[in-house]
């Protein structure tokens, strides 16, 4: 299995480095700075995957990257096919472009994309009914006893001033975005039901680029928020790692490692029932759904065990009882589609990411056999 894994690895560097070599002899002139350009922009994917952790290479490979979401290969197809001057318009990409928006913002594309990723998680739950049925002491098939943190999954506190995201308050009192208070709210909800295991709770929604006095308004407001929701002070941890899954493993495992709560499990089969095992010290992690697999899988392959509580869930439950006008509807192309497709597709991107650099687990290892999932 090991092999399989190097091979599908080395297949898809095969295709990624062929796909940067048709893209630097289609773009680059070669009669202007091509190996000046080409070199830059190979250093700067090389840069990304050697320091995924520095700043100024991330905002550069937002660039490098933005051809490949769905609006932006439609406007670089667009772009291409003005390339040679309004009156000789490619209308080959052209139409290529549009279609890339017109199915990228059509609903009933989006609900499909996001069923199927967010169908997983009640896989994952119907999974762990079964098999942890006589192996999980859980309430609500979660293993309280063995829930020793909570990690919440949010963007850097101060992160709309580095995006377009436009990002709203929930109030003026309060400096933390809508979604993250939501986020902050289901780990309450959570802390509420394993108290008695009185467990650490941590949020990667730190400042990052604030001022001193900033930086404690932020950081204050997502305690101040957590506290008022039932959860203890002396609990709490604010870390700046944001949506930077692998950073947040990193540094959950060396907390827990420093206060003797890490229990490495054993890794002799992708799912092992022994009592070592069952008895392993387990992480509850908060974040949204359509990223929930790989953020758990990249914690379990560290080995920290993982009990999934997804939010954000955009799926509907059940059968699709709509009215017909409804579900037409789905196939009037709308910009909020395009912001889901888009989110689904860059999680897609960064899952390959991952799979590339060795931070997820073979594909042996089912997520849904191996997290439990409330």
């Amino acid at each position: 299995m090991d092999i399989l894994n190097l091979l599908t690895r080395l297949l898809l560097w095969l295709g990624i480095g062929y796909f940067l070599w048709w893209i630097l002899k289609k773009f680059i002139p070669a009669n202007f700075l091509t190996w000046f350009g080409g070199a830059m922009i190979l250093a700067l994917i090389a840069g990304a995957f050697l320091f995924p952790e520095d700043n100024t290479i991330g905002v550069f490979w937002e660039f490098l990257a933005f051809p490949l979401t769905p609006l932006g290969g439609a406007i670089t197809l667009l772009i291409l096919a003005l390339s040679n001057g309004m009156k000789k318009v490619n209308g080959r990409m052209v139409m290529v472009a549009l279609l890339i928006l017109f199915f990228c913002s059509m609903p009933l594309v989006a609900r499909a994309l996001v069923n199927q990723s967010e169908g997983a998680v009640q896989r994952a739950y119907a999974s762990q009914q079964r098999l942890c049925s006589d192996i999980c002491p859980a309430i609500d098939q979660v293993p309280v006893d063995r829930a020793v943190s909570i990690v919440v999954i949010g963007e850097n506190a101060d992160a709309y001033r580095l995006t377009n995201a436009l990002n709203s308050r929930i109030d003026a009192d309060n400096p933390l975005d809508p979604v993250l208070v939501a986020r902050l709210n289901s780990a309450a909800n959570v802390y509420s039901r394993i108290s008695q295991a009185r467990p650490f709770v941590t949020v990667t929604a730190g400042p990052r680029y604030s001022s001193g006095d900033e930086q404690e308004v932020l950081r204050q407001a997502i305690r101040n928020q957590l506290t008022s929701r039932g959860v203890p002070a002396e609990s709490i941890r604010v870390e700046n790692t944001g949506t930077d899954i692998h950073g947040t493993v990193t540094d959950q495992k060396d907390f827990l490692t420093e206060q003797g709560l890490f229990t490495e499990p054993p890794r002799s089969e992708p799912l092992d029932t022994s009592r070592a095992n069952r008895e392993a010290n387990r992480v509850v992690l908060v974040a949204p759904a359509l990223m929930m697999r790989r953020a758990a899988l990249a914690f379990e392959n560290d080995g920290i065990q993982v009990v999934a509580a997804p939010t954000e869930l955009y799926s509907t439950p059940g059968p699709d009882s709509r009215e017909t006008l409804a579900r037409l509807a789905d196939l009037a192309p709308n910009v909020n589609a395009l912001v889901l497709t888009t989110r689904y597709w860059s999680e897609l991107l960064n899952s390959i990411y991952y799979f590339l650099r060795g931070w997820l687990p073979p594909f042996s290892m089912q997520w849904e056999q191996v997290v439990e999932t409330i």
